[in-house]
């Protein structure tokens, strides 16, 4: 062999690694501009549609708490007032057909008493000016490489709002402005076949985003997101306890996660909170890489953008969390009559899975808000490319961040017949930003023993 066809033969070798570890380069100063003129400071297109049933973006939320709230609760219709512009039935699903997930027909298919109310379209998307501040830098600095498993040079804003690549959409959105750090108190159901609900959990949560730290860049050690979440229900798992710690680099590190359990009054550290590992927060009805669309390392597909789309899907959502859930939830889903779905711009973004790894879902499509980042759709498919499993987000504004926060969701499996709601919350409370030895796995044994 001649050494020019040694050169290709090795740099065919090497390849996939090459590619695999390339960085995918920042936009143009150029480019971010757009960013103060025809784009959102977060990147989404700032004018309205042509039909006019998409508003112009005019600064998202500028609203107060609604009054009889307390602090941090969430519970009360933003509009009130609004009425239904558009009921979708079954029989509808050929004029709509492309504004509608895989999931939401299937839904309106199988179930002959759901439908789809349509309300005004309002872009409360909203974030404070210092993350639109960094955003704008991170739109010419941020970078991901390592197969899709490391973010830098990015900080306190949206990496990368004016994305070039699947990969960047899903890190936009494990981002999304979400608050630096809060409380919250989550509720998860679980919902046979036949209808029969159950509380899955009850979890006590502090959330805190470092990543999001105003002024904490100098500070920040990688780590995007920390959990500490006390379980209070059931009883049977009364006072079990899980951390969660994130980094922006999984190439380097891997998350970690770490379970305190009563019974045997010990930390353990969970091996793989990842993938499709079954998700014991939902008694294993559920997987970890369904939550909020899609969640956990994105190493094991291929992500490609198929564009963006106009897509029904429920918005402004805060009404649900304020009911109670016997009054919200259906034998097969929430009551159709007390969501609020609108028509929103999206990125539709799918994963296709790469040669050599392994999970139950070979493909799935995300469709990610242009205004938050956040995934308020999904569709899973098996691998005889029937729809299997699929997600409906329905986001709600959370009045004293300010943000639009993707909970709750639930999640389908359309073979059991089997669905979830999870992310139920009543409150979502900004507080003072704890420590890191707060969660601290040593930390949470220590308090568990007291």
């Amino acid at each position: 062999m001649s050494t020019s066809s040694r050169k290709a033969a090795l740099a065919l070798v090497f390849l996939p690694a090459l590619i695999a570890t390339a960085a995918h380069a920042a936009v143009s100063a150029a480019d971010a501009e757009k960013l103060k003129s025809t784009l959102t400071p977060l990147g989404a297109e700032k004018a309205g549609n042509a039909a006019g049933t998409i508003p112009a973006w005019d600064g998202g939320w500028k609203g107060s708490r609604p009054a009889g709230l307390k602090a941090g609760e969430v519970g009360k219709d933003p509009f009130p007032d609004d009425k239904p512009v558009l009921k979708i039935t079954a029989k509808d699903l050929d004029k709509y057909n492309a504004n509608l997930s895989e999931t939401t027909k299937t839904l309106l298919k199988t179930y002959p008493d759901f439908y789809v109310n349509v309300y005004p379209t309002r872009r409360t998307g909203v974030a404070p000016q210092w993350v639109y501040d960094n955003t704008f830098k991170n739109a010419t600095t941020a970078e991901l490489s390592d197969g899709n498993l490391k973010v830098s040079n990015a900080y306190g804003g949206t990496p990368f709002p004016i994305p070039k690549t699947g990969g960047e959409i899903i890190w936009n959105h494990f981002l999304s402005w979400k608050g630096g750090a809060v409380s919250t108190y989550y509720n998860m159901h679980l919902i046979t076949a036949d209808g029969r609900r159950s509380l899955a959990s009850e979890i006590d949560i502090v959330e805190q985003y470092p990543y999001y730290i105003q002024n904490g860049k100098d500070k920040f050690d990688g780590n995007w997101w920390l959990h500490k979440g006390t379980t209070t229900a059931p009883a049977r798992s009364n006072g079990e306890a899980l951390i969660g710690r994130w980094p922006l680099d999984l190439a380097a590190k891997e998350p970690g996660s770490w379970q305190y359990m009563p019974g045997q009054r010990r930390v353990r550290k969970l091996p793989n909170v990842n993938y499709d590992t079954p998700n014991f927060y939902m008694s294993g009805v559920t997987q970890f890489d369904e939550a909020y669309g899609f969640f956990g390392k994105p190493d094991q597909y291929d992500w490609k953008i198929v564009g963006k789309q106009e897509m029904y899907a429920p918005y402004n959502s805060n009404k649900i969390n304020g009911m109670p859930v016997d009054d919200l939830v259906d034998k097969h889903t929430l009551k159709p009559e007390h969501q609020r779905w609108e028509l929103h711009r999206v990125w539709v973004v799918e994963g296709t899975l790469l040669p050599g790894k392994r999970n139950v879902v070979p493909k799935r499509r995300v469709y990610v808000d242009e205004d938050t980042w956040n995934i308020l759709l999904s569709d899973q498919w098996d691998a005889q490319g029937k729809l299997w499993r699929g997600m409906i987000g329905y986001p709600m504004v959370a009045y004293d961040v300010p943000a639009v926060i993707p909970l709750p969701f639930a999640t389908w499996d359309f073979q059991q017949r089997a669905w979830s709601l999870a992310g139920f919350v009543q409150k979502y409370a900004p507080i003072t930003p704890k420590p890191d030895n707060f969660f601290n796995p040593d930390t949470m044994a220590q308090d568990a023993l007291r």
